[in-house]
């Protein structure tokens, strides 16, 4: 039913040139059938609207006329074509074997008349199809097709022969399962299944049930006709259909709605071994909002096949329909997943797979449907007999309101597996049932925290999606593989619809980060906030990392870490294992060098999808206000994938237990080419403490780092107070080195350390090292207010200027740290300072790597 928008695989079921072509099975690629349809349809002989708009000077002129007691007729004026077309669609309301019967009686009396035709049908409408290559052709098309509507069947006639061979062949390919009737009912896929019954046309009553048949559906009220061609020749089959003298009365198709939702499972030889299939189908109460949902679910970029292909166990779409019905539409969605664990109830994957579809179905239904898609389906199919056969049919199409949505879902398994969910307890359709509500329930699907703040005027809106999980879960061998993850599907989503994304790396939080500003040509605020926020919604909910993305975010990782940790990160793979014994990244996300260097694709595919399996939080900073920032956080909801309970259920952040740092000296050894030798020097932060010992840890790294920091006097390098550094510590001045030291906090909430790297010729690192842990071990005796006061300063500073960019104040809302207070900071005291220092840099608690070339 319906016709073919996009298709990768022809699968319409023809019925031409006296031979039947069997119905294809699925089709290998994704494909489309799209239709829409008009106003609701109007009895024979009341006056009927155009079904489309096509102003003049378009490339294409479309007209629907209804003339008394005549079937409704559809003008497509277009020239170019090599010959015009005649289409006649009828909606029989009767099943798949019917209907070929019927079509085959048409074609076969056309045929005996001298009209040359084709017919193609559906479960329940067939359309007759002829090139009229010569003048008065129009004439003879449908003089001939009101008498064979009007001449009653009789056995054993030519057409009637052609109809039981046609039928018998319907019989010789049948549905998978009787479990897809429902789905065929909505689709208009031919085909016949279990006890599905069929005249038997070999004896008279089965030609008295035939002629049955024809008298119900054989009528001007189900029958639509189609005109393709240079405007004359419209005009000469509208003349001619006004003076073909009888055609048979009757009611417009009814169109029987389903009564109820179904869901069904069942065993096909058609799936792989350890695979599934899933189709659901939606019966609605708009065919153009049917068209459109499927043009967009069925787009090569859409949300539902990168939420498909970003489950844990991936799914795929291999057949996306829209089609139109003489009342409403139907959307119907085939899904397919090659490789599910054996052990596992199929019904619980299967369940988050169609709970997933079913949010997109509704999703692309509630969004406005395009006014031009019926315009441009009829206007874009190449041969005019499609044309014709897509716009009779849309004539015959009509608005259903008032009637609830309906769904249809069936799950095929592989036939060697038997029935899924055997082994006792419910039924299988009653566990997948359950499996789908309870994966569309909304406490069932992962939190998603939202926090929000309005900054009205700014020129951007941003949006902070991750997962305060972090790292936490990565251990040795899979150390960096988050951070590789989230480069490598930021890399693939750089640039979508116009948002910038970036990635966000940190210990205790992975993600990205996205923002952009109002488009041109009237964007709102609302669809600036879900433009931004789906495209980090996507880049995190429905990106599965790949191959070549891999490599160039592995490029970008590798390079990062040189540049903050020196040659391959030798000397700081070694002070994190130490530190964080077990969990290197727990110190350095980026993780270890030789794991990062020689990550798998699957260990990061498998770290991103822990990541989108929450839990996640979202912070949005909002330029417009509070309403802005909801859109945002409705269209993030959108790409969290449904999950089930049990195996697939929410689950929090799996953190183990941390190791005590192992304190003492490591020597590992640099690249030849490495032109410094480098010391790292790591103060473990112990986690008793672990917000006052970070504060005060990073006091102590403002104190030691700069220009005119302690670790600056202590190499020799000239300061801003002389002989001291900045006037506080009394460091006696000593002979300049041509060394380089700085300090910083790494680490998070699990685990942190304050962290000195001095750098230095190899000759002068002995010097450089021992002068900076001299400093270390007298700094609690020396520092003095002064150094407090320039630390301090130092820090406030850093963050008045972060503050600007709007990262640090969204990275500040995701966190939940408070903005600085108008007075600043509390300050620290002294006494207080001295005391974490004395503990803290004693020299049994250092960790010390030394790092030369070879």
């Amino acid at each position: 039913m319906g016709s073919t928008a996009r298709r990768a695989e022809a699968r319409a079921h023809p019925v031409s040139a006296g031979r039947w072509a069997a119905p294809a099975g699925l089709a290998a690629v994704l494909s489309l059938i799209a239709a829409c349809g008009g106003p609701a349809a109007a009895p024979p002989g009341s006056p009927r609207q155009a079904l489309l708009s096509t102003p003049a000077g378009s490339v294409g002129q479309i007209e629907v006329r209804q003339i008394e007691a005549r079937p409704r007729l559809t003008l497509v004026s277009r020239d170019g074509d090599p010959a015009p077309a005649l289409v006649a669609t009828i909606a029989t309301d009767l099943g798949s074997a019917a209907t070929v019967a019927l079509a085959s009686v048409v074609e076969g009396r056309l045929r005996a008349a001298g009209v040359d035709v084709d017919a193609s049908v559906d479960r329940s409408a067939f359309r007759i199809r002829a090139l009229a290559a010569e003048p008065g052709r129009a004439a003879a098309f449908l003089g001939a097709l009101a008498a064979a509507f009007a001449q009653p069947i009789a056995g054993g006639t030519p057409e009637v022969e052609l109809a039981r061979q046609r039928v018998q062949a319907l019989r010789q390919s049948p549905l998978d399962a009787p479990e897809l009737l429902p789905i065929a009912a909505c689709t208009g896929r031919l085909g016949l299944a279990g006890g599905e019954p069929s005249p038997d046309l070999a004896t008279a009553a089965g030609a008295r049930e035939l002629e049955g048949f024809r008298r119900a559906a054989l009528t001007a009220g189900r029958t639509s006709i189609a005109a393709v061609g240079p405007a004359p020749f419209c005009e000469e089959a509208a003349a001619a259909l006004e003076r073909v003298d009888a055609w048979p009365p009757g009611p417009a198709p009814s169109d029987p709605w389903p009564q109820a939702d179904v869901v069904a499972t069942y065993a096909s030889n058609q799936i792989a071994r350890r695979g599934a299939r899933i189709t659901i189908a939606a019966r609605v109460t708009s065919a153009q909002a049917a068209a459109s949902a499927a043009e967009r679910l069925g787009a090569p970029d859409s949300p539902l096949r990168a939420r498909l292909s970003a489950l844990p166990y991936p799914w795929r779409a291999v057949e996306v329909l829209g089609v139109a019905r003489p009342r409403g539409g139907c959307v119907s969605v085939t899904v397919e997943a090659e490789e599910l664990p054996g052990a596992a109830p199929v019904e619980a994957f299967a369940g988050v797979a169609a709970a997933l579809v079913r949010q997109e179905v509704r999703a692309e239904l509630a969004a406005p449907a395009s006014p031009a898609v019926a315009t441009r389906q009829i206007l874009t199919a190449a041969d005019p007999r499609e044309a014709g056969a897509r716009a009779s049919w849309w004539a015959l199409s009509s608005v259903a309101p008032d009637r609830p949505k309906r769904w249809a879902t069936a799950l095929a398994v592989p036939a060697g597996r038997g029935a899924p969910g055997t082994g006792g307890g419910p039924p299988p359709a009653a566990r997948l049932e359950a499996e789908i509500a309870r994966a569309l329930a909304p406490g069932a699907q992962p939190p998603v925290e939202r926090r929000l703040a309005v900054e009205r005027g700014q020129g951007e809106v941003w949006v902070l999606l991750a997962s305060p999980c972090g790292v936490v879960e990565e251990g040795v061998y899979d150390a960096g593989a988050t951070a590789l993850a989230a480069l490598t599907a930021a890399q693939m989503r750089r640039g979508d619809d116009g948002v910038a994304l970036e990635p966000w790396i940190t210990v205790d939080g992975v993600g990205v980060i996205a923002h952009a500003a109002l488009r041109d040509g009237g964007e709102t605020p609302g669809e600036l906030g879900r433009r931004v926020a789906g495209a980090a919604a996507r880049a995190l909910g429905g990106t599965a990392p790949s191959a070549e993305a891999l490599v160039s975010a592995r490029a970008a990782a590798l390079t990062h870490l040189e540049q903050i940790a020196g040659r391959q990160a030798a000397a700081m793979d070694a002070l994190a294992a130490a530190v964080a014994p077990e969990h290197p990244s727990w110190l350095q996300p980026f993780g270890v060098w030789d794991r990062l260097a020689g990550g798998a694709l699957e260990t990061v595919r498998l770290r991103w999808q822990a990541l989108q399996g929450g839990p996640l939080r979202a912070a949005v900073l909002a330029n417009a206000d509070a309403a802005q920032g909801a859109a945002a956080a409705a269209a993030i909801d959108r790409w969290i994938p449904p999950r089930a309970a049990g195996a697939l259920g929410p689950r929090p952040c799996a953190a183990p237990d941390l190791a005590a740092p192992r304190a003492g000296r490591y020597e590992v050894r640099l690249p030849r080419a490495t032109p410094l030798a480098q010391v790292l020097i790591g103060v473990p932060v112990p986690q008793a403490s672990a917000l006052a010992g970070r504060s005060l840890a990073r006091l102590t790294a403002a104190a030691l780092d700069g220009s005119g920091g302690l670790l600056a006097a202590a190499l020799g390098a000239p300061t801003a107070g002389g002989g001291a550094a900045g006037g506080g510590a009394a460091v006696a001045p000593a002979a300049r080195l041509e060394a380089r030291a700085s300090a910083q906090v790494l680490g998070g909430a699990r685990a942190m350390a304050l962290v000195i790297d001095v750098r230095a010729p190899g000759d002068q690192l002995d010097e450089a090292a021992a002068r900076v842990r001299a400093l270390l071990a007298g700094l609690a005796q020396r520092v003095t207010e002064a150094d407090l006061s320039r630390a301090e300063g130092s820090l406030a500073r850093r963050e008045r200027d972060a503050r600007a960019d709007p990262r640090r104040r969204l990275i500040g809302l995701w966190s939940g740290a408070p903005a600085p207070a108008a007075g600043g900071a509390p300050k620290a005291s002294l006494a207080a300072w001295r005391s974490w220092m004395a503990a803290a840099l004693g020299e049994g608690a250092l960790v010390i790597v030394d790092a030369r070339p070879e």
